[in-house]
């Protein structure tokens, strides 16, 4: 499942998009809106095939040198530290991440240019020479390698970040840093032997999770926004409507919808998103603005039985 917060950012872009078009193409901007999520998950597995990948490489790499008409001791003798790296290897034999793969043909095979400079890009790198070196062989290791892969090789690569965002709108920095530090959360994750691998994998490609999430914001937003005006309007009688930014009133929308339509989401969690939402992207008086025509907002929502909280630890 991709993180909520996000899936509220990319709601709140497709809503502001749809409301200044004229609101016309309601099915259109959702379809955008459901297909930018399956192009992170695609981007997801991407990426986590690229160990697979880079070790393909270093075998051969390997090879040639042992082919050499006059190799070397270290030609023959090789560091193969790399190659049998055991994240990596989990990772390639992992049945559920296969399945994904196979089912959406994701594969690294057009861009094998990419993968040969960042394998360069690699070898000459301060991390990757002192994983080789340090005289360890643990489980632990290989995984703080494979951390240190994404977070300062491949993320510092910008020769591949701009290939990646090449090859679709979908992807662009933004959308690739975002999908880079859902992986590292992922290896992080990982044990040599635990049972519940495929569930951590499977968790971030729950494509149906997240977009009935959207599906019911951005539908409910767009259905109750009359409503939702006029609950605001009434909060906000001693402002000049045309001074209020439009970006405020459409998150306070957004979270007016939220808060009646998701029974099982804190209070505090949806106040919190949308007062984070409204200092990204609106002006810089707006966080307390928000906060304080939401806390009204969620006082008169809950006296007449808008908000029904249901679950453990939600029950006010």
């Amino acid at each position: 499942m991709i993180s909520r917060r996000y899936l509220r950012v990319k709601t709140f872009q497709a809503l502001y998009a749809y409301f200044h078009s004229g609101k016309e193409n309601q099915k259109k901007v959702e379809n955008e809106l459901f297909l930018s999520f399956q192009k992170m998950h695609d981007l997801y597995l991407l990426f986590l095939l690229i160990g697979s990948e880079l070790t393909h490489l270093s075998m051969l790499k390997i090879e040639e040198s042992k082919s050499k008409r006059l190799p070397t001791d270290d030609d023959l003798n090789p560091n193969t530290k790399f190659i049998t790296n055991r994240v990596f290897k989990l990772l390639e034999t992992n049945s559920t991440l296969s399945d994904f793969v196979k089912e959406k043909k994701i594969s690294w095979n057009i861009d094998q240019e990419l993968m040969s400079k960042l394998f360069s890009f690699m070898r000459k790198h301060e991390v990757y020479l002192a994983y080789l070196n340090n005289g360890e062989n643990s489980f632990e290791d290989d995984k703080k390698f494979v951390v240190a892969l994404y977070k300062k090789i491949i993320a510092e690569y910008d020769f591949l970040i701009s290939g990646i965002s090449e090859k679709s709108i979908y992807w662009t920095y933004d959308e690739i840093d975002f999908v880079l530090s859902m992986v590292i959360k992922s290896i992080k994750k990982l044990k040599e032997n635990d049972s519940n691998l495929d569930a951590i994998f499977s968790n971030f490609t729950d494509i149906e999770g997240d977009t009935e999430f959207v599906k019911i914001l951005f539908n409910k937003t767009i259905v109750d926004d009359k409503e939702n005006a006029k609950l605001i309007a009434e909060k906000t009688q001693n402002w000049e409507v045309e001074r209020i930014a439009t970006v405020d009133i459409l998150i306070m929308k957004m979270a007016i919808s939220e808060l009646t339509s998701f029974t099982q989401i804190p209070i505090k969690v949806t106040l919190n998103e949308y007062i984070d939402l409204s200092k990204t992207y609106s002006t810089p008086k707006s966080k307390v603005f928000v906060n304080g025509i939401l806390d009204k907002l969620i006082v008169d929502l809950k006296s007449n039985g808008k908000i029904a909280k249901t679950g453990r630890g939600l029950l006010e």
